[in-house]
């Protein structure tokens, strides 16, 4: 009997053993990828691991993924294991995962989608790690809009990442909650890192460079989420952002004049600190409402407005030069200021209700620019006139009626 029930254990651990390889050593086979990911995909059950081997391996329609929980898809490493789109005929993205409890994609490179790289929608627990998307043709307003884009999500790491030659946003999160984007490389993309109408947010230790718009926080009208929150951006490298801008016309980052650094739009409860921020031929540091885009939005729970900002301890270096004129807003700075560029600039268009006597917000509301050294300040003053010769009248260099002690942002962990 006891020789009968040790032949049994030996059996049921082999067979536990057996159902755990099957969960967590399913690698494919390199001559197999390109004919059973696709299906692989539709077919996999929670909790399954689908590990790719290294190499180069071209499909023609997107890949999709959905409904699922607790699901791995892990390359071989970033430029090593790559899915290439580059003859694209059917899809809108290379990679669509929606509604997905657990998802970690880690160690591949998706190049030449035909739209957006990988898509992550409404899905929580989600995980990019050691991943790039990217086009290899270079820039050009034909490329796909978005590399890295959770949208509709809880509960986001993106790290250690690359994204380049995005259409939009090399690295984007739209309206999603407890989000953390850190160590991170985005170049040569329109926007290199934008974080969208998103709540509790943690940004730090990336790198934005030779993008057209290093990185963006933005609020934007209209959407489900309408306003984002408590977003701390921190000890992140913004530099040499002068990249052409190659966005298809229309868009709203169309608008971004080369050159810009960071730029915060109609956003509230956000830190800025730590950050260096060099070498931009327009403006370091951008703060500007929704009005003043000039565009009309329909939403009556979106907030236009900038409010409960506190922008510190940053390092402005070497954004000196002339103003680049290739989009409006680069002309009209170069207009107010006599060609040069700007550390950071405010349009000056504040929620009336919050104003104290100074014009700025006051309490809650307030927006504290301080300790970031010997900047070159620009107000535009825009809401006390909208035409050119008004801005220019009423526009002034003093930054002291922002210097104030705003509140820390308690953003995400992860």
């Amino acid at each position: 009997m006891k020789k009968a029930l040790i032949a049994c254990a030996i059996l049921v651990a082999a067979f536990l053993f057996g159902c755990q390889n099957q969960k967590t050593g399913n690698m494919l086979d390199a001559a197999d990828v390109e004919s059973v990911l696709p299906e692989k995909l539709i077919t996999a059950l929670n909790g399954d691991v689908i590990q790719l081997p290294e190499g180069t391996f071209t499909f023609n329609r997107s890949l999709s993924l959905e409904g699922l929980s607790d699901i791995t898809i892990k390359g071989a490493g970033k430029g090593k294991t790559v899915l290439s789109f580059k003859d694209q005929v059917e899809g809108a993205q290379g990679l669509l995962v929606m509604n997905v409890d657990g998802l970690t994609l880690e160690g591949f490179t998706i190049q030449d989608t035909k739209g957006d790289a990988i898509k992550v929608q409404a899905s929580r627990k989600v995980t990019f790690r050691n991943m790039e998307a990217t086009w290899t043709g270079g820039a050009s307003p034909e490329n796909g809009g978005y590399g890295l884009y959770p949208v509709d999500c809880t509960d986001v790491l993106i790290e250690d990442c690359e994204a380049s030659f995005a259409s939009d946003a090399g690295i984007y999160v739209g309206q999603s909650n407890d989000v953390v984007v850190r160590n991170n490389y985005a170049h040569h993309n329109v926007a290199g890192i934008e974080i969208e109408n998103t709540r509790n947010a943690d940004v730090y230790g990336n790198t934005a460079k030779e993008n057209t718009g290093g990185l963006l926080i933005f609020d934007m009208p209209d959407l489900p989420q309408p306003n984002g929150w408590k977003i701390r951006v921190h000890n992140n490298l913004v530099e040499d952002n002068n990249h052409a801008n190659f966005a298809s016309p229309g868009t709203v980052v169309s608008t971004l004049p080369p050159g810009s650094g960071m730029i915060l739009m109609a956003h509230k409860e956000v830190e800025i600190f730590g950050n260096t921020i060099r070498q931009h031929a327009s403006v370091g540091l951008s703060m500007i409402s929704w009005m003043f885009t000039g565009r009309p939005f329909e939403s009556d729970q979106y907030d236009p407005f900038c409010s409960a900002v506190y922008i510190h301890d940053n390092l402005f270096a070497d954004n000196t030069g002339q103003v680049d004129t290739t989009t409006q807003f680069g002309q009209l700075i170069a207009a107010v200021n006599q060609g040069q560029t700007v550390d950071i600039a405010t349009d000056g268009i504040f929620n009336p209700a919050t104003l104290g006597d100074n014009g700025v917000p006051t309490g809650t509301n307030r927006i504290c620019i301080r300790n970031n050294g010997d900047v070159r300040f620009l107000n535009l003053n825009a809401g006390k006139g909208s035409l050119p010769q008004e801005i220019v009248e009423n526009m002034n260099t003093d930054a002291t009626v922002f210097d104030c002690e705003g509140p820390a942002v308690q953003a995400a962990e992860h």
